[in-house]
């Protein structure tokens, strides 16, 4: 199958694009520069300069192809001005953009990169798929996005990953520098539930999802435990010999625990870290 990848140098790209490779797909990486080009020319991949908010390139790019995958964010970083500009163009004007190409091309599927954090605060419940999105105002553009998919002819499968953490996402890092130094805080009480996913096991489902979903389907793409801050972030400083993190923290994410039941059922995929306990111990 011919893939074109769109933000394949962004984390989760960087897991995917190998892993299509491997699969014996050919793949075509959108990339905005040439040094960028040449790191995946000489890995075996075709590179295009383009942008996916410039159409004109994306047309280019998705010429002659089998599938089309949306992976590309502009998450602003953590401490910074936190400014969600970009990503939201990202996701509104790019993803309007990108299927405006693909269906112009007659591309019929389509992998759209969505989030779990749409489902908004749910306590204690475990969510599936069909629970309605409660998004944040700083998540619409997410939520617009993924409206924008569901309302094309395209074969179209939205991933609604949990909050990544492994190799380049620098959270688990973080985590483990902050309980090292005693100051990792649990978000107020650490009561608070979270749906981590292994930036591999998303880069797994997306293969996953390219080669087996059924058309117009979505999936929750997060580990076999749903686990409280208390919890998780208990295990981090035993694991670093820290002390043991205190409350008071700042609660910044909404509780939200997900089930995974429907992509393990539907089209096999199941994570090769099922838990953080085995995420984090490499």
């Amino acid at each position: 199958m011919k893939v074109v990848v769109v933000g394949a140098t962004g984390v989760l790209g960087q897991n995917v694009v190998p892993r299509l490779v491997e699969r014996e797909h050919a793949v075509r990486a959108v990339v905005r520069r040439e040094d960028q080009a040449e790191m995946f020319r000489r890995l075996g991949v075709e590179p295009i300069i383009g942008d996916i908010l410039k159409v004109d390139t994306l047309l280019q790019a998705t010429a002659a192809c089998d599938a089309v995958l949306h992976l590309a964010t502009a998450i602003p970083k953590p401490g910074g001005a936190r400014d969600w500009s970009l990503n939201d163009r990202i996701r509104r004007e790019g993803t309007q953009n990108l299927l405006a190409a693909t269906d112009r091309n007659g591309v019929r599927r389509y992998i759209q990169q969505s989030i779990m954090l749409l489902y908004g605060d749910r306590g204690t419940q475990i969510v599936d798929e069909l629970a309605p999105l409660r998004p944040a105002a700083h998540l619409q553009s997410a939520a617009d996005m993924e409206a924008f998919v569901q309302a094309t002819p395209l074969e179209w499968c939205i991933l609604r990953g949990g909050l990544f953490y492994g190799p380049g996402s620098g959270r688990d890092e973080g985590w483990r520098v902050e309980a090292q130094a005693g100051r990792l805080r649990l978000p107020g009480e650490g009561h608070d539930l979270i749906s981590l996913i292994h930036v591999v096991d998303m880069a797994r489902a997306v293969v996953q999802a390219v080669e087996h979903a059924p058309a117009s389907s979505i999936y929750n793409v997060v580990d076999d435990e749903p686990v409280s801050y208390r919890t998780l972030y208990h295990y981090v400083a035993a694991r670093v010999g820290g002390p043991e993190p205190e409350p008071g923290g700042p609660t910044s994410l909404p509780s939200l625990g997900c089930s995974n039941a429907r992509i393990k059922s539907e089209i096999g995929w199941s994570p090769a870290y099922p838990t953080f306990r085995s995420g984090l111990a490499d």
